[in-house]
């Protein structure tokens, strides 16, 4: 059995420098993105969203 790999905090995991951007700012448009979706098919933000709000959420996989 492995053994849990060590939490490190987000603001060490990378710093927060132009060549290191954190993010968008609270207020700043979330950019344009086309990624696949749970069943496959790609996805775009923009279209799904159709001007309307959304939700987004990230789940990282086990899967290696």
């Amino acid at each position: 059995m492995t053994e849990p790999l060590p939490v490190v905090p987000a603001a060490q995991r990378m710093p927060a420098t132009e060549d290191f951007p954190s993010g968008p700012a609270v207020g700043d448009a979330f950019p344009d993105f086309t990624l696949r979706g749970q069943r496959g098919l790609e996805v775009n933000l923009g279209r799904a969203r159709a001007g309307r709000r959304a939700l987004i959420v990230f789940q990282r996989s086990s899967r290696r």
